[in-house]
């Protein structure tokens, strides 16, 4: 079977997941991984991490090989990509979070990849793709995004509810683990956003979020009717989204439910739950989007609330890894 040839540029927590996540589908071979931390670094935040738990593939790093399962993927510490070697690359995952426009993913295509997919929201009119909701749309474009962890939960949800109810404002509150941006103590910070120089650990911190205007590229009717906020709270995984709608159709709470759990069923990575459950319980869920229907609500008919769960880092990583593949069986 001919094989999706993977580069990895950046390999730090979205990096490493779908590195896991490609090394156990036999469709991908990971032929290179660039970052400018040591090799035995790598190794080792690959064997283990503080929320996924110990590594279940054994490794060995022989100088700049690193060997798991039956692959042996070349390593680098490459700082300018001028310099890298991508002759026979499919797809480079830009995970490094420095390159958000298609000019500056242009080296990598002149460098021999023959696509770039980026791992974040870009800063320019780059084609973005979400899996179940434009990715049949891909018409072999050199350089895409995948959006952000925020979009990947949210554009499905909002899809389903503006198909049967037609959205007429939106706003989004998420609840959201803290992340590598922010900082474990009181210490200076280079964001325009002072709150970010505050400690993670110990702080709930409204800070702005990229989820608004990705919306808005999938729903451009919401241009001036949608806000959003990321609320970051000190836990070390996962989201909750708090999604609040006006319709113009109005509607009860119980057909309010069966739209959610009806809708759902169209999206591979888009699940319902009823269960009473936590944050915790979501660590390591695949799904784009887990929506929580026991937290439903409806006010006056037309105004709703819908909360939904994701793991903002390995639901992510796993819709990344869709699109690479639904990417991939273009070119090969």
């Amino acid at each position: 079977m001919q094989k999706i040839r993977v580069f990895i540029n950046g390999f730090g927590r979205i990096g490493r997941l779908a590195f896991k996540l490609m090394v156990d589908d036999d469709i991908f071979e990971i032929v290179g991984i660039n970052d400018i931390y040591p090799f035995a670094q790598m190794k080792q935040l690959l064997e283990y991490d503080s929320v996924y738990g110990n590594y279940h593939e054994s490794l060995e790093l022989k100088e700049d090989i690193l060997k798991v399962k039956d692959q042996e993927i070349k390593l680098h510490n490459i700082s300018d990509p001028n310099h890298l070697v991508l002759d026979g690359v499919d797809i480079l995952l830009e995970c490094s979070g420095l390159y958000l426009s298609k000019e500056s993913n242009q080296t990598f295509i002149d460098r021999g990849a023959k696509r770039v997919i980026i791992s974040t929201p870009p800063k320019d009119d780059m084609l973005r793709f979400i899996m179940d909701i434009n990715h049949k749309k891909y018409n072999n474009e050199k350089i895409v995004s995948n959006s952000s962890c925020s979009a990947n939960a949210i554009i499905p949800i909002l899809s389903i509810i503006d198909k049967s109810l037609d959205i007429s404002t939106a706003s989004f509150s998420m609840f959201h683990s803290y992340t590598a941006y922010q900082k474990l103590l009181d210490v200076k910070h280079y964001s325009k956003d002072i709150r970010r120089s505050r400690s993670a650990t110990q702080n709930i911190e409204p800070l702005s979020s990229s989820a608004a205007n990705e919306a808005i590229y999938f729903f451009p009717k919401l241009k001036d009717n949608i806000y959003a906020k990321s609320i970051r709270v000190p836990i070390k995984a996962t989201t909750l989204y708090d999604l609040t709608f006006t319709i113009n159709k109005n509607t009860n709470l119980k057909e309010l439910q069966s739209i959610l759990e009806t809708g759902a069923k169209d999206y591979v990575k888009v699940a319902v739950t009823n269960k009473k459950l936590v944050s915790s319980d979501f660590i390591e869920n695949e799904n784009g989007a887990i929506i929580d229907l026991s937290l439903t609500q409806i006010i006056d008919g037309n105004l709703i609330k819908v909360f939904a769960w994701q793991d903002n880092e390995y639901g992510y990583a796993y819709q990344l890894v869709r699109l690479t593949k639904e990417i991939g069986k273009c070119l090969i």
